[in-house]
């Protein structure tokens, strides 16, 4: 366990703050600010263990720090809902491994044919003969997601690329030329957000 000393210091911490802490968690009521605060943190060092640990060595390490089995399955639980989007990019994480060169041509069809510019059918014929639809639009889904963040929150190139190693899992050289990508599409990628975003405003007062 990589990060099972700061797993178990945090458990402790909790604890010393509350030691009906784990009661308070499985019934979600109100926590105190401290309390909510540790949990937060346990959880995001569960989510970082869980890139690289199975959630059943994960279960037994919890177990042996004398955390409750409901405890521990819901903190394991909610921790695996928060790698949703890390679990999506799986399919690039094998390819880096393969070539980053494969990466980065993915990448770059994703952008020019999808988020930046939009060409019907495109990416359905390109999954046909690649790979399989279903995981390749849950992708394009993420990387839209994500990229629509980082431009909403007007993001710098140096957080764009500390994120998305953090919710991707590539490598740093990667997540580089993702986030020149980004850069390099900056103002058609913020028109585009804003044109979004007023077409739902438009919706909403219609509907």
């Amino acid at each position: 366990m990589k990060s099972g000393r700061k797993i178990s210091e945090l458990i402790q911490d909790l604890q010393s703050i509350d030691e009906q802490w784990e009661t308070v968690f499985l019934n979600e009521e109100k926590r105190e600010k401290e309390t909510e605060e540790k949990l937060d943190r346990l959880l995001n060092v569960l989510r970082q263990e869980l890139k690289a640990e199975e959630p059943e060595t994960v279960r037994e390490y919890l177990r042996l720090l004398k955390v409750r089995n409901e405890t521990a399955e819901k903190l394991i639980k909610t921790a695996k809902s928060m790698l949703q989007i890390y679990m999506e990019f799986s399919l690039l994480r094998e390819l880096e491994d393969r070539s980053d060169e494969s990466v980065r041509g993915l990448l770059s069809t994703i952008y020019n044919k999808y988020i930046v510019r939009f060409e019907q059918g495109y990416l359905n014929n390109f999954a046909n003969k690649k790979y399989d639809e279903e995981v390749l639009g849950n992708l394009v889904a993420c990387i839209t997601y994500l990229t629509d963040y980082y431009i909403a929150r007007s993001y710098t190139m140096q957080g764009i690329i500390k994120d998305l190693e953090d919710e991707s899992g590539l490598s740093q050289e990667n997540c580089e030329y993702w986030g020149e990508l980004i850069e390099q599409n900056y103002s058609m990628l913020k028109m585009n957000y804003i044109v979004s975003e007023l077409g739902k405003i438009k919706k909403r007062l219609y509907d």
